[in-house]
């Protein structure tokens, strides 16, 4: 024989015998309910676990409620102060923006003052001048100042002669 032919008896003997290993296996079963056992062992290991992780999370999840409850409940009251705290600011604001406005107006009047009196001054100074250089110039030309009675008499003669 050739040993072609002997490895491919040793494969047939082979395939023949795992073929009835697995026929026993299929008709005992018993490898399936052995499995079944241990599935259902680590279901319960599994669970357990998971219980014991879910009962954390529902006591964390219950203490932040609480804390979530408590800041719900500060709120209104911390809006509040703040409203307050802003009013407290309007006001002090508004007497701030008055004053300013007190200052810059007397500030304005008190500059308005100022202005007058000086040019106020200035036109004193200048009639003043025109009045002493007309008499300079009257003076010079020879021409007296008219009396009051005279000037009555000019005002009457000029109105008939018109």
């Amino acid at each position: 024989m050739s040993a072609a032919k002997v490895n491919a008896k040793n494969i047939l003997n082979r395939l023949k015998a795992a073929r009835s290993q697995l026929d026993n296996l299929l008709k005992d079963r018993s490898w399936m309910d052995e499995a079944k056992k241990v599935a259902e062992k680590q279901g319960k290991e599994v669970k357990k676990l998971i219980e014991s992780d879910v009962a954390k999370l529902r006591v964390f999840l219950e203490k932040e409620k609480k804390e979530l409850e408590k800041l719900q409940g500060q709120i209104p009251g911390e809006v509040a102060k703040i409203k307050k705290f802003v009013d407290g600011q309007k006001v002090e604001l508004s007497k701030l923006l008055n004053t300013v406005k007190a200052t810059a107006g007397k500030k304005a009047a008190r500059a308005k003052r100022v202005a007058k009196k000086k040019t106020a001054g200035a036109g004193k100074k200048a009639s003043t001048a025109v009045r002493t250089l007309s008499k300079n110039v009257a003076k010079k030309a020879g021409v007296k100042k008219p009396s009051a009675a005279k000037k009555s008499a000019q005002a009457t003669s000029s109105g008939t002669n018109a």
